[in-house]
Formats: C-alpha cells, sequence, structure tokens
C-alpha cells in the first residue's frame, strides 16, 4: 500500500519566516533610513527659513537704497531749483545702484543720473545712463516713454538727427504715449535736415489726433510755412 506522503507544515513555516526576514516592514524601513529623512527634513526646513531670510534682507535692502535715493533726489532738485551744480547730487545718485544694485532705488536713480550727465552736457554717459534704465523697465511704462524722450533729446544735442527720430518716435507709438510734444519733436528733427514732407506729415498728424492741443497755433503756422516753401 502507497503511503500519502506528508507535507510538513513546518516546511512552509519556514518559508513565511523566511519571507518575513527577507522583506522589511515599514518601521524597520523608518529606522534604516531615518538618517536620510532627518537630513531631507532639515534641508525643507532651512530651504524655508533661507526664502524668508533672504525676503528679509531684500526688503531690508530696498529700505536702505529708498533712503540713500531720497536723499540724493532731494539735493538734485534743490540744486536745479537754486540753478546750483550738480556734481554732488550726480555722486549721490551714483551711490544708490553702486550700494544697492537690483534694487528699484537703484534702477531709478540710473534716469536722474542721466538727468545731471544731460544738463552738464555730458551725452554720451546720459545716453549710457538712460539706455541702461530703458532696457530694465516695462517698454510700455511712462518711465519708459520719458527715458526714450531723454535718448531723442541727447542724440538731437549730437546732432545725430536720425537717431533722435528714431526715439522721439518711440515715445508716440503706440498712441498717445507722450502726446503732441513727440510728435513736435518728431518734426523738429525732419525740419532740422531737410526732409520737408516728413516734418509736413508729422505736423499735420497733430492737427487730426490733438485739434484742441494748446500748441495748435504754432503747428498750423509751421504747415503754411512749409507748404509755402513748396
Amino acid at each position: 500500500m502507497v503511503r500519502k506522503r506528508r507535507v510538513s507544515k513546518k516546511l512552509y513555516t519556514g518559508e513565511s519566516e523566511e519571507i518575513q526576514q527577507v522583506t522589511p516592514s515599514f518601521l524597520e524601513l523608518v529606522q534604516r533610513y531615518r538618517l536620510y529623512c532627518i537630513i531631507g527634513s532639515i534641508i525643507i526646513l532651512l530651504g524655508i527659513v533661507g526664502f524668508f531670510f533672504w525676503k528679509y534682507l531684500s526688503i531690508k535692502k530696498e529700505e536702505k537704497a529708498a533712503t540713500l535715493f531720497y536723499q540724493a533726489h532731494e539735493m538734485y532738485q534743490t540744486s536745479i531749483k537754486e540753478e546750483k551744480l550738480l556734481d554732488e547730487p550726480l555722486k549721490l545718485l551714483e551711490s544708490v545702484p553702486r550700494q544697492y544694485p537690483g534694487t528699484a532705488a537703484g534702477l531709478l536713480s540710473l534716469f536722474y543720473i542721466g538727468n545731471c550727465q544731460f544738463a552738464m552736457k555730458k551725452f554720451d554717459e546720459a545716453i549710457a545712463s538712460y539706455d541702461k534704465f530703458a532696457q530694465d523697465i516695462p517698454p510700455e511704462s511712462h518711465m519708459a516713454l520719458l527715458a526714450y524722450d531723454s535718448l531723442g533729446y541727447c542724440y538731437e544735442e549730437k546732432k545725430d538727427y536720425k537717431r533722435a527720430i528714431e526715439y522721439f518716435e518711440k515715445t508716440v507709438t503706440p498712441p498717445p504715449g507722450l502726446g503732441e510734444s513727440g510728435y513736435l519733436n518728431v518734426a523738429r528733427c525732419y525740419e532740422t535736415i531737410g526732409e520737408k514732407e516728413n516734418a509736413l506729415k508729422t505736423y499735420k498728424k497733430i492737427l487730426v489726433e490733438y485739434p484742441n492741443s494748446p500748441r495748435i497755433d504754432f503747428v498750423q503756422e509751421k504747415i503754411q510755412m512749409l507748404e509755402a516753401k513748396g
């Protein structure tokens, strides 16, 4: 008679124990990788703390830059009003972006640095300041229009009328820009280089777009004079 072969329960028990030994529990995993978890948590925490610390330092930096700019701007306004030399305001304005680079006050200082340099007839230096300022602000902002206008005047002073026209045209595109003053600047430069038709065309734009302008009589006189020249 053939005996039935028993399968030992002990064999399965052994396999189960072996699987349990091979497959670690969740707690064992936590224990095993606890150091990595702690390090990761510390890194995240340091990142959060670092961000808020950087934010705090940025705010303090902006505050200090704004205070220095205010002092420089007050000196600049006083010098303009009293017709004093602009050397001291210029030095103080130049210290703002140098001491506090990347700040809003440092950026705005560039515009007033350009104003000082223009008044001192340092046109190439003024162009560099205005250009740097214009590159770092939104092109559609009002301050960008003022920078383009200032660049136009710099090139006009250098008798580079073509470049002056390029920048003056940026002050009226898209309209309204700086209004009829931008068109008047463009027309004046065209007149200077003898481009009568372009000057006439520009003056007529003012009649159409700004019929109630306080300078309308001046514009009409210009048109009549240019048309009389044939």
